[in-house]
């Protein structure tokens, strides 16, 4: 699993960290993205906003809202959008019809163009002074109703990010309980949740739990533990992972039956990990994080729920810390942290997806100056700091086709690719996971770059007669995936299960590869070295690799009908090594 940076586009920048809860000992899919606000005047057009992200190499935005010319100005980008439903329109989204009328004329025309991958109903709903904590569970459920009705439910999540205020106690992190105050919004989105496995989003931001001798803490700079979690052993060097940890058991406790299984509950003695529970959640996203670069008013404790960490933070005195300098450090320790793959003391290893807050201040907002002064760059797109998001200046970069060249051109150059070029083209067949969009763009897109990473990725292996352009944002979608040159030493590459992939079909591809396949399957029996974790996930993944690497290691035999992925870091683990 990979970490990944996110940003979000509604001006906040968004480090979107997510976090697989039922295999965490792969990681291969770490993200950092920034969140987009738009609550403040004298912004660029948002398509001098789309050219501005990709100049930074920020690959993942969330927004908050769905206004066309922000759908459009991202359209062939690469970029993958998280699109949100403000508050204010929860009544509205009460009504199926209006709900199904709203994805065919704000979210369908855009679908095949932009990459939108989720969109989030409400924020922060039991903030809300409005009746949006009622509201928000059944708009989710018509706006998944909807997506069923244009086929396109698993390729776009459905969540709603919540505040870390919904935790009634954080501290110590395996005591993580939710407040029975919001039962009533928290135990069907749960099930919501549970059933469409879709994330549980989380705002989390440590900068509210500072105290004078947790500060480095609170920047990842802490050289030894800050506390241990006397119930499970683990150490914690930083907030932020005793935030999110904290969240994590509060979602494990609830399903921890022998124990607990009320809100608010009681600390029983806890001896376990994450690890060693079926958690109902699979995801955990970060959907906000960040760090003020001035403030002088002393923010209001239920904006960011201070009152819920057990930091002993000085309320009076934590506008002192916010400056330049360590927003740049929170963030700059922040990306590295997420993108160094080590998960957190409860889940090691484990995918975080974050989202960084937000990617401009935002002068119209309201409350404690600190909120308007999160932003990454200033209405003038300078930078307020520097910030290196991943994947800039790593060397990564993909070939596709230019949307600029005539039909004729590209379909001489993809007939080229996939003959003499011995480009791999079998994704591109019907039924096959790159198939759809069924478009020459599309294909010869995915053709190019299949023999630009097999051909050195120069320059001229990306020429296909000016048809071609290199890009440094990854171009793959859903089971798609835009094979890159091995960052691995000696060139290997794997093949595993994608977490995107259902239970069925996961289940159907192992039985096949097992079974007529003909993979060794012998190391994830029971009393076996593979056997742990015993998830699908993880046997499915063994089984695959094994396949693949029988069958010449190529993309072919890593389709599984779309239920796998090649990867170029080597996923063994302990005693379970991937041959």
């Amino acid at each position: 699993m990979a970490s990944t940076f996110k940003l979000v586009f509604a001006v906040p920048l968004l480090l979107q960290l997510l976090v697989q809860f039922r295999w965490a000992d792969f990681c291969w899919g770490n993200k950092v993205g920034v969140d987009y606000g738009m609550d403040a005047d004298y912004l660029p057009s948002p398509e001098k906003v789309a050219q501005l992200v990709r100049n930074h190499n920020i690959q993942y935005l969330r927004i908050y809202n769905y206004r066309p010319e922000v759908l459009r100005a991202f359209s062939n980008t690469g970029i993958e959008l998280m699109v949100g439903v403000p508050n204010a329109d929860l009544s509205q989204f009460q009504s199926q019809p209006y709900v199904d009328s709203w994805l065919r004329t704000s979210i369908l025309p855009y679908r095949e163009a932009t990459k939108i991958t989720h969109i989030t109903v409400g924020v922060e709903v039991t903030n809300s002074p409005d009746n949006a904590a009622n509201l928000v569970v059944r708009a989710m459920r018509n706006v998944v109703s909807a997506l069923k009705s244009a086929n396109l439910q698993g390729k776009i999540k459905v969540s709603t990010p919540l505040s870390f205020g919904v935790l009634s106690k954080s501290y110590p992190p395996s005591e993580g309980a939710f407040n029975s105050g919001y039962e009533y919004v928290l135990r069907p989105l749960l099930d919501f949740l549970e059933e469409n496995q879709s994330p549980f989003m989380v705002n989390l931001y440590p900068f509210y739990a500072i105290e004078d001798s947790s500060l480095d803490a609170v920047l990842f700079k802490s050289p030894s533990p800050i506390f241990v979690d006397q119930n499970t052993g683990l150490s914690y060097k930083n907030i932020f992972d005793a935030q999110l940890d904290a969240v994590f058991y509060a979602i494990a406790n609830l399903n921890f039956r022998t124990t607990r299984n009320t809100f608010d509950a009681q600390p029983d003695t806890v001896h376990f990990t994450l690890a060693d529970t079926d958690l109902i959640i699979s995801d955990i996203i970060a959907a906000e994080t960040g760090w003020p670069t001035r403030g002088s008013r002393r923010p209001h404790a239920s904006t960011h729920n201070a009152k819920t960490y057990n930091y002993s933070a000085s309320l009076d005195s934590v506008d002192d810390y916010a400056n330049i300098d360590n927003a740049q450090t929170y963030n700059t320790n922040l990306i590295s942290h997420v993108m160094g793959g080590s998960g957190t003391p409860a889940r090691p290893g484990a995918n975080l997806d974050v989202y960084i807050f937000s990617l401009f201040n935002e002068n119209l907002k309201q409350g404690p100056e600190t909120e308007r002064n999160f932003g990454l760059f200033y209405p003038d797109m300078t930078s307020v700091y520097n910030l290196v998001f991943p994947g800039k200046g790593t060397g990564r970069s993909w070939c596709v086709a230019s949307r600029q060249a005539s039909n004729s051109a590209l379909q001489n150059a993809l007939d080229w690719a996939c003959g003499p070029g011995k480009a791999d083209c079998s994704a591109l067949q019907p039924d096959q996971q790159c198939f759809e969009p069924n478009n020459l763009v599309s294909h010869a897109s995915f053709a190019f770059n299949n023999y630009y990473q097999k051909n050195g990725l120069t320059d001229q292996a990306c020429r296909f007669g000016g048809t071609g352009i290199v890009v440094y944002n990854d171009p793959s979608y859903g089971n798609c995936i835009y094979n890159v040159k091995s960052r691995d030493p000696n060139g290997r590459t794997w093949c595993v299960a994608t977490s995107q992939a259902s239970r069925s079909n996961l289940q159907n591809a192992l039985d096949w590869a097992c079974g007529p396949g003909k993979a060794d399957c012998s190391e994830i029996q029971p009393n076996q070295r593979c056997f742990q974790p015993d998830t699908l996930l993880a046997h499915a993944s063994f089984a695959f690799n094994n396949y693949y690497r029988k069958n010449g290691a190529t993309d072919a035999s890593c389709s599984f009908r779309g239920n796998a992925i090649k990867v170029d870091r080597d996923p063994s683990y302990g005693n379970c090594i991937y041959h």
